[in-house]
């Protein structure tokens, strides 16, 4: 299957699963309300952290080179052997070395079998499925990767659905069925994709060795980002409570839906720079990257141009008025996914190119920061060392500033070891553009349909307008894409000759 298929079937299945998960995370915040949503998504946050302090970038490393050419099966069992070693590491350290007043103090409380159930979750779900979906996309196994994901999330959201009904919707049962969920998957995936492996002897220490190679700058990295992905969560519990992690948990959610393009290209994104990098096809890397790059930046900005001025109705209408208060923060979230797109992209195009030294470097420095501003940012006034105190906000707006500068500054050292020109104008542009079009067209439609009017038919007419307007932005302004007028017209005579193609 070409790149080009391969992209709109991974979007189109992308945004499918998406929508499904949305919709299951907002039952599961509006079925246990704010306190218990809290803890779980605290649960949640802290082990997917600390299941990258076993990882050590071997996750990159794995996809990297089965992305450059076919492997032997031998090469994929010492990865599965990886896995294995670091889920047995962290039941032991659960199960038996963790005393209980350090258990106490890391999960505020939580006892230790919903840790050990939590952890289990995360990681077939994280480590395991990630592994094979990785697997998958390396042998341009789209469409099975994408469609056993939707059917994933279409289960979960089923039996999430019957648990709510019989109102036995609860956070150990969560987990459970997450684990029963991803335990099938693996298993069908591996009775129905259709793997080729090449006939290469691979031996441990060869595969060691190239594992090292790649990993070892990304070992401090990956303990510097366990402590600051820890710190964000850990941090906002202890300081701001259960509820205050929940209306950040929430906003993170609806803020990700910014992210759906971005989800479903970047792996295909990474297989191809990382094999046009082993062909040196450097030609292809600059066209991959600057177009891909301008196209998702502008989707996100888009996007969250339309929801930013809904956010209370967003809140109201999915969650009800017990999480009202998490509207500034949401609103602040909206904008983090922007730069977030980015981040994914830079950060794929980094390993791809196998530049890890620099994008360890980069991202030490970033977390460094981050460490020390989410404390200011959550400790209270009166702490012996004081900070703002500003709860959830405070992790927004922690978030929001540095991911922007952070981001800014990978692009530019990629761009100047690539020999490509920093431009950093479309950014401001697109994102002014599309939060002032937003506001716009949602002050016009409010004012033309009164709010006795459902917000969904308000919301309805306002996207038909606003996404109008984004349609005649980009036709008239193509280079905000990466593209020029001719590439447009291109675009849309392949699309009108297709329409008709199937209506004849």
């Amino acid at each position: 299957m070409s790149i080009a298929k391969r992209l709109v079937f991974s979007v189109v299945a992308n945004t499918t699963r998406a929508i499904i998960s949305f919709t299951t995370g907002m039952i599961v915040a509006r079925g246990l309300g704010p306190e218990q949503y809290g803890v779980f998504s605290f649960l949640l946050a802290s082990l997917i952290a600390i299941t990258s302090l076993f990882d050590m970038g071997s996750s990159s490393a794995f996809f990297s080179f089965i992305s450059k050419r076919i492997r032997s099966q031998k090469f994929f069992m010492h990865y599965a052997y990886w896995l294995l070693l670091q889920f047995l590491l962290f039941v032991i350290i659960i199960l038996v070395i963790t005393p209980d007043k350090w258990l106490h103090i890391i999960w505020e409380g939580e006892s230790r079998q919903l840790i050990l159930i939590a952890f289990i979750a995360v990681f077939f779900q994280q480590k395991i499925w990630g592994a094979i979906a990785q697997i998958g996309e390396s042998q341009r196994l789209t469409t099975k990767v994408q469609i056993l994901g939707v059917l994933i999330a279409f289960v979960h959201f089923v039996l999430i659905s019957l648990l709510l009904w019989q109102d036995r919707l609860s956070i150990d049962l969560i987990y459970y069925l997450i684990i029963f969920e991803f335990i099938v998957a693996v298993i069908v995936a591996r009775l129905t994709f259709p793997l080729e492996f090449s006939d290469e002897n691979t031996t441990f220490n060869q595969t060691l060795r190239e594992y090292w190679v790649f990993c070892k700058p990304l070992i401090p990295y990956a303990w510097l980002g366990l402590i600051m992905s820890f710190a964000d969560t850990w941090l906002l519990q202890h300081f701001g409570g259960a509820v205050e992690q929940a209306y950040y948990a929430v906003a993170s959610q609806v803020a990700g839906i910014s992210l759906i393009f971005t989800s479903s290209v970047i792996r295909v994104l990474w297989k191809e720079v990382a094999e046009a990098n082993e062909n040196n096809n450097k030609e292809r890397i600059t066209y991959i990257y600057k177009r891909i790059n301008r196209i998702l930046f502008m989707f996100g900005a888009s996007i969250t141009g339309f929801l930013l001025p809904w956010t209370e109705e967003i809140i109201l209408l999915l969650l009800g008025d017990k999480y009202i208060e998490g509207v500034l923060v949401m609103s602040l979230m909206m904008l983090y996914p922007i730069h977030q797109s980015l981040g994914q992209i830079n950060g794929s195009m980094y390993y791809a190119l196998e530049l890890t030294r620099p994008y360890v470097l980069i991202g030490m420095v970033n977390m460094s920061i981050s460490i020390i501003a989410i404390y200011f940012m959550l400790a209270p006034v009166d702490s012996t060392i004081p900070g703002l105190g500003l709860g959830s906000v405070g992790l927004g707006l922690k978030m929001v500033i540095l991911q922007f500068v952070g981001v800014n500054f990978s692009i530019w050292w990629l761009s100047r070891k690539q020999g490509w020109s920093f431009d950093f104008n479309y950014q401001l542009i697109g994102i002014g553009l599309f939060v002032l079009l937003g506001f716009v067209s949602y002050q016009v439609v409010n004012m033309l349909i009164s709010d006795v009017v459902h917000v969904l038919i308000r919301g309805s007419v306002s996207g038909l307008l606003y996404f109008s307007l984004t349609i005649v932005i980009f036709y008239k302004g193509p280079w905000l894409i990466g593209m020029n007028g001719n590439k447009i017209k291109a675009y849309l005579n392949t699309c009108i000759n297709l329409i008709f193609k199937k209506s004849n």
